[in-house]
């Protein structure tokens, strides 16, 4: 093997390592739950090696009242979109999942589960 060969190997060895060494120091998601959609949340290093972040939209219709708010955080897998009806209220869950850090920021911009 030729010098030339050789430092051709190590760089991409090198790179390889580089790309790696991000997801093993671990993802990062915005954390906070159950605050208006427009909240800016903390941050926080999920614990879960295959995690993904993950923001929901809530939305309680009780009468003619409307609340909504939202939950951002680090899960290990998707949570599914819920629709329920519980005393007189009807609740309306939309999950959506991310994996790249602080992917979770704002309302639904990630991909539905």
């Amino acid at each position: 093997m030729d010098n030339s060969h050789a430092t051709k190997s190590c760089v991409l060895i090198l790179l390889v390592v580089l790309l790696c060494a991000e997801r093993v120091q671990g993802l990062e998601c915005y954390q906070c739950f159950d605050v208006p959609p427009e909240t800016s949340c903390n941050t926080t290093t999920c614990p879960y090696p295959d995690g993904r972040c993950v923001i929901q939209m809530i939305e309680i219709i009780e009468d003619s009242q409307r609340k909504k708010a939202k939950n951002n955080y680090c899960f290990s897998i998707c949570p599914t979109n819920k629709y329920f009806k519980i005393l007189g209220a009807t609740v309306n869950v939309k999950s959506f999942c991310c994996e790249k850090d602080l992917c979770n920021a704002g309302g639904a911009t990630g991909s539905s589960s």
